[in-house]
C-alpha cells in the first residue's frame, strides 16, 4: 500500500527481540517444520526423530555465539552478507569479461569497497575466494537466507505479542525485594 512505511523502517520500529529469545522459541517448538519459516530445514527422518538441515545447525550454531543480538540486527548481518555476495558476483563478471587477471581484479575489488569483505580477510582467504568465486558466495548466501529466516522468525515475536496481548519475557529473575512497586499498587 501507498501509505504504508518501508517494510525496514517498520521492522526498526518493532520492539526488539534477542537472539537468545529466538533460540529458546526455536528449542520449544514441538514441530519446527510445520512453521513456514523452517519448512524444508527442519523435519523428521526416517525414523521420526527430529532432523535439521546441516546449514541450519551451522546457523543457530553460529546465533549461540551472540545471543545479546537482536533479531533485527541479525537480519540486517544477513542482508549485508547476501548485498556483498551479490555486488562481489556483479563486478567479478564484469571485470572478467573485460579480461583483467585474477590478481589485478582482486585487487581492483579491494580497492572498491572494504565492505565487500576483501580487504578484511586474508590475502590467503582473498586468493581462495578467487579460484572459485561462485561456490565461496554461494555457501555464504546460503547461510545468510537461513540466518534471514530464524532472524524474520524472530522478529515476528513482537507483533505475534501485540496481535494476541502477551509481554514479552522476563528478562531474568524478580528482584530480591520483591515485585516492583507498580506491582504492589495494583494489586
Amino acid at each position: 500500500m501507498a501509505g504504508d512505511a518501508p517494510l525496514l523502517e517498520r521492522l526498526a520500529g518493532l520492539p526488539p527481540v534477542p537472539v537468545a529469545e529466538l533460540l529458546e522459541l526455536l528449542e520449544e517448538l514441538p514441530e519446527p517444520g510445520r512453521d513456514p519459516m523452517l519448512a524444508g530445514l527442519a523435519g523428521v527422518d526416517e525414523e521420526g526423530e527430529p532432523a535439521m538441515h546441516p546449514v541450519l545447525a551451522v546457523v543457530i550454531e553460529h546465533l549461540k555465539q551472540k545471543p545479546d543480538l537482536t533479531c533485527y540486527a541479525s537480519m540486517l548481518e544477513s542482508l549485508t552478507g547476501m548485498w556483498n555476495a551479490a555486488v562481489r558476483g556483479a563486478v567479478v563478471a564484469r571485470l572478467r569479461a573485460a579480461g583483467l587477471p585474477a590478481d589485478d581484479l582482486l585487487l581492483r575489488l579491494e580497492q572498491l569497497s572494504p565492505t565487500l569483505g576483501l580487504k578484511a580477510e586474508s590475502r590467503e582467504w582473498a586468493r581462495a575466494w578467487m579460484t572459485d568465486p561462485t561456490a565461496q558466495d554461494a555457501n555464504l548466501v546460503q547461510h545468510c537466507m537461513v540466518h534471514l529466516l530464524l532472524a524474520l522468525r524472530g522478529l515476528a515475536e513482537a507483533p505475534a505479542r501485540i496481535l494476541t496481548d502477551e509481554s514479552p519475557p522476563e528478562a531474568g529473575p524478580p528482584p530480591k525485594d520483591g515485585p516492583p512497586k507498580d506491582a504492589k499498587e495494583g494489586a
